[in-house]
Order: structure tokens, then C-alpha cells, then sequence
């Protein structure tokens, strides 16, 4: 009987679900989660050991399904490490070589003679990203659009970050191989390695697992982010996963299972620039080796790595874009190096509280918006995108302890001031502004095309948040609603054709004339809109 004790208490010691690493992991994703600050499923591993696997959030937000460890989830960017297994497996099978110049493949593509599939791999190939879906639809259509720009610099000499290599390593992965890309990563990865939840076509997957990904997500509201027509980006991110998948993949490439031990260490190697291998980042956690790759997109956040020297596995995935998963990760490899830590305070704000720091904030070089969305607080800088802050009190608020927010008050009810701390250790201070923001549309629907600027719509001051033309004369051609000139805030259509998403599809105008057009913005978060053909006007 006591030995029977001794080993089930040796049991509960060493179960990695009752381990100090576990509970402060919990904690902490628990404290974003009740902030609706993360959404999506965590996987840590030590040593092949899982010491850590919860998920938090909705995979459906209408239905309020939960996340679960079986969610499937965009990658996005991630799929480049399965792009990148696959060539060097087939130069470890003698059918290609990481020296084959782009030319033996297409031999019109300009300079194509400079530029080795080494070159590609290592983003030291000097040809311009592209993230247009329109120009990946198949490969004529990439291959001529890309033989059309100059490269951005000698082959080799510099490093720029290239989706559009990876779309061309896709298809020489099909003349090859002979099978279409995505079915050459099923046969050399996924059945290898069992990945039976990982696969491309998101769009067509009808598994009950199946995340939705969100451009806005809190316990009441919810807006699908941009769904992609066809399967991009490709070679460069167009794969889904689930965190246990992707710990099958790790495993695979740490015991050598789908490539040599030699290989590994080459793409492990910096090529040219310290932070990137051939398709790997590189980097360090505490001086300590770190490779793998992040992946990014409309609705979804990606973060796989492994450390070399401890074997330790981070995988994260969530499904909102608002998710705080780049600011949790840092605090993750604290708990699990033992190094000091924080976990923020959940403080609950009062509403009126709230209302009084929403508004727009200006000083001589930008503008800051902060909006209040079901709780939520959205804070946006002029070109760039939004983002959702932690309370750390009535005046202050966070992304984490390097990046805060504070508000200062005058002498009305509202705060007059915010002085925001960069992580960098940039300071800037702004003052509440009453510039008149208005949205615009813009394209070459428009007189201005795509380069001018916008065309201001009009608001009625009984409905604000309503924007409108009225009997407006467009052009034959493509149209998107941006606010206020700035890039960083536009609306198009999402795939079905209906509904709108951030940085999504232009809208179609089919023919010349003239048009009445309204956004309406009364609800942020689902906006309305409506562009109908103007009725003549009887005399």
C-alpha cells in the first residue's frame, strides 16, 4: 500500500498538468482570456513532453462554440516551413539542387540566370513581395505579372521579405514533382507524419473544428475578417493546422523523419542576414537558439518555434486579430526559463470611464482614434491598424508593460490629453482633437483613381455615422470606403460578395452613370453599405 502511494505521488509530481510551469500558464492565458484579449489554442513542449495544451475563445462566435485543442486554424505564413521540407527534400533526392537558377525553370523570367532557389528560400532574391490575390490565381498569371517588376536589388546582396518567391517555389514544386503543390506537402509531409487535420482549401472545410477568424470578436459582436476567393497565398500561406499537428511536425523535424540531420542544420543556418536560414527565422530567447516561423493574416496569428539547445516547443494560434498573442509569448518564455514575470491585472472599468477617453487625439505628425466597442477599447494610429488595449486602471491602459497608454483630464468630463510609451522608448503626447474625419471613397471608379485622393461623402448632423452621395457620377471600375485618405482604415467586400471586411475585395461599379452611395457606420463593427444606380430626377 505505501508503495502504491509513493508512485501515484511521484505520478502527480511529475505529470506535467501539475507542474508550476502549467498553473502559471494558466494564469496567465486565463487573465487575457477573461480580458477578451486572446482567443485561439496554446501548445508547450519540454523535451517531447506537452506541459501545456488549452485553448480559450470562440471558434464560432454567432454560435458561441468554444475553441478546442482540435480547432483548425489559418497558418498563414507558417506554411513557408512546409514549402521549405519539401524542396530541400528534393535536393536531398538529387531532383533538384538549392544552386538551380530560376531560369532552368522559366527561362524568360528577367535575370532569372542570378537568382538560385537558395536565393528564394533566404528572401535574398530581390524580387518584390506581392500579397495581391488577383496576381496568384494561377501560374501564367504570377509568372507574367513578376517578369513585368524590377527586382529591388541584385540577387544576393540584401534581404527583403518575399511572399512572391514562395508563390514560384510552389510551382516548381509541381514540375518536379508532378503533383500539384498542395497534394506534393500532403504526400512528403502530412501522411508521413500523420497530420491528418492539416491540409489547404480553408474555405471548403466543413469540419465542426473549423475556427472562424475575426477581424473584431467580444462576448457580443463579432465581424468575419477577409476570406480570400481562392487558395492564397499559396506556397506562402495557405495551409491550416491545428496546435497538435503542428507539435507532430516538430517532432518530425527534430528526430529526422522527414529530413537529414545535415540538411536541418543548413536551413538552421543564417543565410546572408542573422534573423532568416533558408525558409526558417532565426533568433534567440535568453542567448538561447530559436527557430521557426510566424504566420499572419486576414483573421488569424501563427507562432511556431523551437528552442534548439532545451528542445522546447511554443506553438500559438488564435483566431481574432485583436488577440494580444504577440504580447503573451514574451511572458510564456519567462515562465518557462523562470526568469521574473507579470501578469497584467484584469481591472474592471466603468463605462462612463470609458466614454470619456474615446475620441480622436492629435499633435503636429499623427492622429490616434480610440473607440469603445462592447467593452472593448480599439485604439488605431493613422496608417496603421487597430488594436485592442488592456485596462490598468481609470487613466491607464496597456498592450503590455512596454507599450501604455495614459490619459491625462482638463477641466471637462472627457480627457483633454494621452501620452503614449512606445516600446522602443519613443514618447508622444496628443491632445483631443476636433478635426472633422470623414470617410471617402476611392479607385478608378473614381475621378481621383486609385493615387488621388479621397472623395468626401457627406453626414447628415441628425445621423453622424451615416455617410453618403447622392446622384454621384462614377466610372466602369472597382471602388473601396477609406477614412480620412489613410490606407490604414479602408472597407471592401469580403468573398461572399455581401457583407464587408478590413483590406478586403474592391467593389465592382459594372457600367458608367450615376449612383447613390451610403456606409453607414452606426454599428463599427458590421458596417452597412449600399451603392445603387441614381433614379433620374422628373421635372
Amino acid at each position: 500500500m505505501k508503495s502504491i502511494l509513493t508512485c501515484l505521488i511521484l505520478l502527480v509530481v511529475s505529470n506535467p498538468v501539475y507542474s508550476q510551469k502549467s498553473r502559471q500558464l494558466e494564469k496567465l492565458l486565463t487573465a487575457y482570456d477573461k480580458a477578451g484579449l486572446f482567443s485561439g489554442s496554446v501548445l508547450i513542449a519540454e523535451k517531447g513532453k506537452i506541459i501545456f495544451e488549452k485553448s480559450y475563445g470562440c471558434r464560432n462566435a454567432p454560435k458561441k462554440e468554444k475553441n478546442t485543442n482540435n480547432s483548425l486554424y489559418r497558418i498563414y505564413s507558417t506554411t513557408k516551413m512546409f514549402t521549405t521540407v519539401v524542396i530541400l527534400q528534393l535536393e536531398e533526392q538529387g531532383k533538384l539542387s538549392l544552386n538551380d537558377k530560376l531560369s532552368k525553370y522559366y527561362p524568360a523570367f528577367p535575370k532569372g540566370d542570378s537568382i538560385t532557389i537558395a536565393n528564394i528560400l533566404s528572401h535574398t532574391s530581390g524580387i518584390p513581395s506581392d500579397e495581391n490575390s488577383d496576381n496568384t490565381v494561377d501560374e501564367n498569371t504570377l509568372i507574367k505579372y513578376l517578369s513585368a517588376k524590377s527586382l529591388d536589388f541584385s540577387p544576393g546582396t540584401d534581404w527583403n521579405y518575399s511572399n512572391s518567391g514562395f508563390y514560384i517555389l510552389g510551382h516548381i514544386i509541381k514540375k518536379v514533382t508532378g503533383l500539384d503543390y498542395d497534394k506534393a506537402i500532403e504526400s512528403y509531409i502530412l501522411q508521413p507524419l500523420q497530420m491528418t487535420h492539416t491540409g489547404f482549401h480553408f474555405n471548403d472545410v466543413t469540419n465542426e473544428n473549423k475556427a472562424f477568424g475575426y477581424e473584431f470578436l467580444s462576448d457580443n459582436f463579432s465581424n468575419e475578417a477577409l476570406r480570400f476567393k481562392t487558395d492564397h497565398p499559396f506556397a506562402a500561406g495557405a495551409m491550416y493546422s491545428t496546435v497538435e499537428d503542428l507539435f507532430k511536425f516538430n517532432e518530425g523535424l527534430k528526430n529526422y523523419k522527414i529530413l537529414m540531420k545535415e540538411t536541418l542544420e543548413k536551413a538552421f543556418t543564417p543565410f546572408l542576414k542573422d534573423h532568416y536560414g533558408l525558409g526558417f527565422q532565426i533568433s534567440t530567447v535568453f542567448d538561447k537558439k530559436r527557430v521557426g516561423h510566424d504566420g499572419g493574416g486576414p483573421g488569424y496569428r501563427s507562432r511556431y518555434y523551437r528552442v534548439l539547445e532545451d528542445d522546447i516547443c511554443v506553438i500559438v494560434i488564435s483566431n481574432s486579430e485583436l488577440s494580444h498573442t504577440e504580447f503573451i509569448i514574451p511572458t510564456i518564455e519567462k515562465i518557462l526559463y523562470e526568469k521574473p514575470y507579470s501578469i497584467p491585472t484584469i481591472v474592471k472599468t466603468n463605462p462612463k470611464d470609458l466614454k470619456k477617453i474615446a475620441g480622436t487625439y492629435s499633435n503636429e505628425n499623427t492622429d490616434f482614434f480610440i473607440s469603445i466597442i462592447d467593452g472593448q477599447i480599439i485604439f488605431r494610429e493613422k496608417n496603421y491598424s487597430m488594436c485592442s488595449l488592456m485596462p490598468v486602471s481609470n487613466t491607464v491602459y496597456q498592450l503590455d508593460e512596454k507599450f501604455t497608454f495614459t490619459f491625462q483630464s482638463g477641466s471637462t468630463r472627457e480627457m483633454d490629453s494621452v501620452t503614449i510609451h512606445f516600446r522602443d522608448g519613443t514618447v508622444k503626447t496628443a491632445t483631443r482633437s476636433t478635426k472633422n474625419f470623414l470617410w471617402g471613397i476611392i479607385g478608378d471608379a473614381t475621378p481621383g483613381g486609385w493615387e488621388g485622393k479621397d472623395i468626401p461623402m457627406q453626414t447628415d448632423l441628425k445621423k453622424p455615422d451615416i455617410y453618403f452621395l447622392k446622384n454621384y457620377k462614377l466610372n466602369k471600375g472597382k471602388l473601396k470606403f477609406r477614412f480620412d485618405n489613410d490606407w490604414g482604415y479602408n472597407l471592401g467586400l469580403n468573398n461572399d460578395g455581401k457583407s464587408i471586411a478590413l483590406n478586403a475585395y474592391d467593389f465592382p461599379i459594372e457600367e458608367t452613370g450615376n449612383y447613390d452611395i451610403v456606409l453607414d457606420m452606426t454599428n463599427q463593427v458590421k458596417p452597412q453599405y449600399s451603392i445603387k444606380k441614381s433614379f433620374p430626377v422628373k421635372n
